[in-house]
């Protein structure tokens, strides 16, 4: 779903002549896989069950990595490829309304990212409090306006305090020099903010899968692992040089997938799209 463009000062430096594998490859092409598995189960399988819940970690963390990056530019592509995707999904519903593509929900927080940042920065508990509070109060409306809705916008605010308790820069130097005359609800604390920002982002993730998905038990419990070890590895989640690096031929496989996540997503969005809608025998 993302291709993030890389920020100059976070592509990692390498004595070798090839670049290495970054945190965000690894993140970025397990996301993929689990989109594909998504797509290939809504498409193509019956039942598609378990499909559905496996493929439930491949939104959050491409929401998440557009809230982590601090890029304010809004890649064009984003928008039309967005608008082609919705076009072919509604036409394939017999042109009912569908909700927009997440490209361009992705837009969206990219366009809102550096406003929410300043906010938060500025009046810190006080900001983070009325952000949680407006996104849970728009689920509902937003399900049907935007593809993931407010569930997505969650993981992009989990991205962007993740973001800043890596970077250590909490204030800025204005409001630090006075931050000993700042009440305490207008103070922050990226590390614990991040922590209550990721429950309340995978507690409204249980909830508005499995109310859309229904799935039973077993199919819940494991969803609920799942999500809860995405979780814990996105709070884990540093921008850098993988500590593991794979064989090369991996490794380039790799870093295409990482610089060019959202062209594979459309790519193969439409390609399935278009299967079901010429070749109506391919669907269930």
């Amino acid at each position: 779903m993302v291709t993030l463009a890389r920020e100059k000062h976070d592509v990692p430096s390498s004595t070798s002549a090839t670049p290495a594998v970054d945190t965000t490859d690894w993140l970025k092409t397990a996301a993929i896989i689990f989109v594909s598995i998504d797509h290939f189960g809504y498409f193509f399988v019956e039942d598609e069950g378990w499909w559905t819940t496996f493929a439930r970690l491949g939104a959050p963390p491409f929401f998440f990595l557009v809230g982590y990056a601090e890029s304010r530019t809004v890649p064009l592509y984003w928008i039309w490829l967005g608008v082609i995707l919705t076009v072919l999904d509604s036409w394939n519903a017999d042109w009912t309304w569908v909700a927009p593509n997440i490209l361009l929900s992705f837009a969206l927080i990219r366009i809102a990212r550096p406003y929410v940042n300043s906010l938060v920065r500025h009046y810190g508990w006080a900001a983070f409090a009325f952000l949680v509070v407006a996104l849970l109060v728009v689920v509902p409306p937003a399900e049907k306006l935007v593809d993931y809705g407010a569930e997505g916008w969650l993981w992009a605010l989990f991205g962007l305090f993740q973001r800043q308790h890596g970077s250590g820069d909490r204030l800025p130097a204005p409001a630090k020099l006075e931050s000993g005359h700042r009440p305490i609800w207008m103070t922050e604390n990226p590390r614990l903010m991040r922590l209550l920002a990721c429950i309340v982002a995978a507690v409204v993730y249980f909830w508005q899968e499995q109310k859309e998905f229904t799935f039973p038990p077993i199919q819940f419990t494991v969803f609920i692992l799942e999500i809860g070890v995405l979780s814990v590895g996105l709070c884990l989640f540093m921008r850098g040089p993988s500590r593991i690096q794979p064989p090369e031929p991996i490794a380039a496989v790799m870093r295409f997938i990482g610089r060019h996540t959202l062209e594979i997503y459309a790519i193969q969005l439409a390609a399935s799209e278009l299967l079901v809608k010429f070749m109506p025998d391919l669907a269930p």
